[in-house]
């Protein structure tokens, strides 16, 4: 699945697998440079996007990743 979300005013490309166990592969894209990869656990697809969503903020809020 991939959805479009606004990240600090910018758009991102959130594009996800299901790899088993409720893991889910989740990597973002700005145009076609992958800002970051990572794996969010969630127990329903819907809620995938939402996690991974308030995992690229708090990581842009630390400074682990650059937009």
């Amino acid at each position: 699945m991939e959805r479009n979300m606004k990240v600090n005013g910018r758009e991102l490309n959130f594009a996800t697998t299901y790899d088993g166990d409720s893991q889910y592969d989740v990597q973002v894209r700005s145009g076609e440079k992958i800002v970051t990869r990572f794996k969010i656990a969630a127990e329903r697809e819907q809620d995938v996007f939402k996690a991974a969503l308030a995992h690229v903020e708090s990581d842009i809020q630390m400074g682990n990743v650059d937009i």
